[in-house]
């Protein structure tokens, strides 16, 4: 018997008894739509997790925190591990971030310097009319910022910062006082018609005058220290304003500078007040992991050495690993309702058995094969599963599209990707699970229809014709 000839009975016995197969049929549906639906509910909790670290973070950044009282020294040992050598908590200074640099995974660190403002006087505007009050100021590598996640809202980063050039946050202006108003100030506030208060002047048309502190003589009645001399005061202008990001908080209300530029002025406070400290710590540091499956190894490398280390990836692994947990529950949920499936496809199966048994031993009478018997058994079986997969993607389909336009609201997930305005789907359906539902289906039939195929098989063909 021809193949197609095969397919085309398979078609007729299926349609004969249209009622069952439907009934049949239905049962693979809800079990193939159930399993499409959790599993899409499940992929779209690992965007909406995968959103949310972003939100809090850089997820490919590790941040290492610098002991500013330690003193060991790293090294490397023969299998090439860091290790500290004295047993002391070690700095993080240029030597450490070589070995870090180094460390499998690492493509980029971005090293802040972080300057105490009790060290300057800034002052903008004319006269220096504005002073800063409260100013944290960052020693940086302009060139790493863009690598890191820092945009600039306003202005212009240049080809070289050196001695020239300065970086404000978002919110910096605003930390400036008017001096000819008894230190009054103007913080950001929303005036309830989409705009915001202004600072005192645009940083960008503006000159910022920094001067190094004397703190050796007393301060006057402003609590104004008296700066070094010209050698000790910089004439700046701001080259560029981020864009406002708190999980930076550069970015809102510190200056940045060149990290060489960072080191000179630190090295002019110390020498202007006496201190005799040579070497240079960071306050922190960020390092880049290119690979996402290597973000721990590099943060575990770095424990090891001594320093505090901090990833999005250890709170990812919890969080993913109850999505996880929560996907089994469901999945195993629908799972059964594909089972309660298979149980309706065997029973269609034997019952078309009993029925035709007459037609199996006219089969075998005219010399049909037996392998041909069992293909026509095996090949409605299939069938019955692949529609009931086909049918229930296309509801699943249906019911995702319905999830991401009302559900999202009614479950509290109304989330979005940044300045986009596009929600975050709760639930997601990929082609390829579309593609292994169907697969699947088909084969849960297959292997539902081949015990009853066997059976068809085995029946006598005298014995089949007998059979009223």
């Amino acid at each position: 018997m021809k193949f197609f000839d095969i397919i085309g009975m398979c078609f007729k016995n299926l349609w004969r008894r249209k009622l069952r197969t439907l009934l049949t049929v239905l049962g693979v549906v809800i079990g193939s739509c159930a399993i499409i639906v959790m599993i899409s509910l499940g992929l779209g909790s690992n965007a909406a997790l995968e959103y949310s670290l972003k939100q809090m973070g850089d997820l490919n950044v590790v941040t290492i925190y610098g002991n500013s009282n330690g003193g060991g020294v790293v090294v490397m040992d023969a299998s090439g591990s860091s290790k500290n050598a004295s047993g002391t908590p070690p700095k993080l200074d240029d030597a450490t971030i070589e070995i870090i640099k180094s460390l499998d995974g690492v493509e980029a660190v971005f090293p802040k310097l972080r300057l105490d403002s009790n060290m300057f006087s800034i002052y903008a505007g004319k006269n220096n009319r504005y002073k800063a009050q409260w100013m944290d100021i960052y020693g940086i590598y302009p060139e790493t910022l863009e690598k890191f996640g820092y945009k600039v809202d306003s202005g212009q980063l240049p080809a070289e910062m050196g001695n020239k050039y300065i970086i404000f946050g978002s919110q910096a202006a605003y930390q400036f006082a008017d001096t000819k108003r008894r230190n009054k100030m103007v913080w950001k506030e929303d005036k309830g018609d989409g705009t915001f208060t202004e600072p005192f002047f645009n940083p960008l048309d503006e000159t910022i005058f920094l001067a190094v502190n004397n703190t050796k003589k007393d301060p006057d009645s402003d609590g104004n220290y008296q700066s070094g001399g010209r050698s000790y005061e910089h004439k700046l202008k701001v080259a560029a304003i981020l864009k406002e990001d708190y999980n930076k908080y550069e970015s809102v209300n510190a200056i940045m500078m060149d990290m060489g530029f960072a080191k000179q002025l630190l090295a002019d406070y110390n020498r202007l007040n006496g201190i005799k400290k040579t070497d240079t710590s960071y306050s922190e540091l960020n390092v880049w992991v290119k690979d996402l499956s290597k973000v721990g190894d590099v943060q575990d490398a770095v424990t090891e050495m001594g320093f505090q280390a901090f990833s999005m990836d250890s709170i990812r692994d919890q969080l993913q690993g109850q999505v996880v947990k929560q996907q089994m529950l469901l999945g195993g949920l629908a799972a059964i309702s594909l089972f309660v499936a298979a149980i309706g496809i065997t029973n269609t199966m034997i019952m078309s058995i009993y029925e035709r048994t007459r037609e199996i031993g006219v089969m075998k009478v005219l010399g049909c094969f037996i392998s041909n018997i069992r293909q026509m058994f095996l090949i409605e079986a299939g069938f019955i599963g692949f529609i009931g997969g086909v049918i229930g993607s296309v509801i699943s389909i249906i019911i995702s599209i319905i999830l991401n336009a009302v559900g999202g609201g009614a479950l509290g997930m109304d989330m979005y990707f940044g300045d986009t305005g596009q929600s975050v789907p709760i639930s997601i359906i990929p082609f390829w699970l579309i593609l292994l539902a169907i697969a699947f289906s088909t084969l849960i039939g297959l292997i539902s229809g081949f015990s009853p195929a066997n059976r068809a098989v085995k029946i006598s063909a005298l014995e089949a014709i007998k059979n009223e």
